[in-house]
């Protein structure tokens, strides 16, 4: 298998919390990494669709991540790896960066994004059909490998219809993002249009809230 080095940005302590996790599982970054990005190209390409990221929220997008002081990392994956990846991000215009992070963000799946995107902390919680887990612990950890995101894409699917690569995320996360409507990116005209007409639709709902409500007199019967 052909390698090449490949380089990406993410925040230091997101990929220090990777890492640790990563050692405590006897799990090697690059090849894991490598065969996560292979599979998840595809997944990447059907959750953004036709979409083309704009310019400006691209910019912003990037604009995030380095507040976020995202150093580089570097490592070693297949060439078929790299041009798969290189593709999508080509089609679709996206911060390659920001797909790392959220690849990471996902795996990890924080208790705290579990509640956010309402996925249950538990496979099985609540009486799902979804395919079981192997006894065999070996046998397990090959399920796991062949798809790691495949109980987390199911609810995410279900409870909002969508990939997750597209799945909307705090906006404290925009530096995570794959794709951005203009509308959501501050500095757009789009952005500073819906802006403009939710002030106005505050204004009104305001307006409305504090109107006197008239009395209506009580009919007495003759």
């Amino acid at each position: 298998m052909a390698l090449q080095k490949i380089s990406f940005k993410v925040p230091p302590g997101l990929w220090e919390s990777f890492s640790k996790q990563a050692r405590g599982l006897f799990l090697n970054r690059a090849p894991f990494l490598n065969h996560m990005i292979a599979r998840e190209a595809g997944e990447l390409a059907e959750d953004i669709g036709q979409c083309h990221l704009s310019l400006r929220a691209k910019r912003h997008i990037s604009g995030a991540l380095k507040k976020q002081g995202a150093k580089s990392v570097n490592i070693e994956v297949a060439q078929s790896t790299a041009k798969a990846l290189n593709e999508v991000v080509s089609e679709t215009n996206l911060v390659r960066d920001a797909f790392f992070c959220r690849l990471i963000i996902f795996l990890r799946s924080s208790d705290a994004l579990l509640k956010y995107l309402e996925i249950p902390r538990e496979v099985g919680m609540f009486g799902d059909n979804l395919e079981r887990m192997p006894s065999s612990p070996m046998r397990a950890m090959e399920a796991v490998r062949d798809d790691p995101l495949f109980y987390i894409r199911h609810h995410v699917k279900e409870r909002w219809d969508c990939g997750i690569y597209a799945v909307r995320l705090p906006r404290e996360l925009d530096w995570t993002a794959c794709y951005i409507e203009d509308k959501d990116a501050p500095g757009t005209k789009a952005y500073k249009e819906d802006q403009r007409q939710s002030a106005e639709l505050f204004e009104l709902l305001e307006a409305n809230a504090f109107k006197k409500v008239p009395v209506l007199k009580r009919m007495h019967a003759k």
